[in-house]
């Protein structure tokens, strides 16, 4: 007979603090998985919900997928604040209890050593936000010869106006993009010396609501004695380049899903 449940896998820990909340179905208790020393905190879930095929469906419903979302994030945020963890993607299943100490077995060096060196460091996200407007304007301002061009074009007739204002407004547009890249360049530098490790992802929505275009998307690995550092190191950059409109919005702390290996056989 098939099974109908199996065990849904939130993180790893190197405590045995459960959060005393529900897990992901709203409704089964949370509970630890223990083998060698280490514990999964995992709950049991419907295969009818939760399985291959059922997953792949409830993940093109937004309305179930946010929910879920939010609450597997909410689960790994309250173990974090017990202490380290190594967090597990979104839907990660195992049919039963047995499977889950194997891989905790298999991986147990990795594991510890991978606790071990985020045991003092969390995750922050930093998104670089472009406004193409007030950047182009900022290029203009800048840029000596586009001045002389942009002077030259209210002294030629209509006809050649038009061409040299079109030549300027494209050269305007490629310096634009030009210094984005800069910009990014130089946050990138700057931030290093304020994290452990970066991890620098192409942005899922390119468009922020106010318009702005989204240039950089970082995960960072911050240690937790060194986020006063960082975020100052974030305040100096954007007090610096208001003009430009480039600036940096961050987000966290959050566990270090970028910074975990993936687990031989996870899943």
């Amino acid at each position: 007979m098939a099974a109908k449940s199996g065990w849904y896998l939130y993180a790893i820990l190197s405590h045995e603090d459960v959060p005393p909340m529900a897990g992901i179905d709203g409704q089964s208790p949370l509970s630890l998985i223990a083998e060698e020393g280490m514990a999964a905190l995992a709950s049991p879930v419907l295969l009818a919900e939760f399985g291959e095929e059922a997953l792949r469906r409830n993940l093109e419903d937004l309305r179930w997928l946010e929910e879920k979302v939010c609450l597997h994030e909410s689960i790994v945020e309250a173990a974090l604040a017990k202490g380290p963890v190594l967090p597990m993607k979104f839907g990660t299943i195992f049919l039963n209890a047995e499977r889950i100490q194997a891989v905790l077995r298999r991986n147990a060096r990795r594991i510890r050593e991978a606790l071990e060196f985020l045991s003092d460091k969390v995750e922050w996200g930093v998104k670089g936000l472009a406004s193409p407007a007030a950047l182009r304007a900022s290029v203009l301002r800048n840029d000596a010869a586009l001045l002389a061009m942009s002077g030259e074009a209210g002294r030629k007739p209509p006809g050649q106006a038009f061409f040299l204002r079109r030549k300027i407004k494209e050269s305007v547009s490629a310096k634009s993009l030009e210094r984005e890249e800069v910009l990014s360049r130089e946050f990138l530098g700057a931030i290093q010396t304020t994290a452990v490790d970066l991890a620098a992802h192409p942005p899922l929505v390119p468009e922020a609501p106010r318009g702005d275009r989204i240039v950089l998307n970082l995960a960072c690995l911050v240690r937790r004695e060194g986020v006063e550092a960082f975020l100052a190191v974030v305040e100096q950059w954007n007090r610096g380049h208001t003009e430009e409109g480039f600036r940096l919005v961050t987000s966290g702390p959050w566990p270090p899903y970028h910074f975990v290996s993936r687990l031989d056989d996870e899943g």
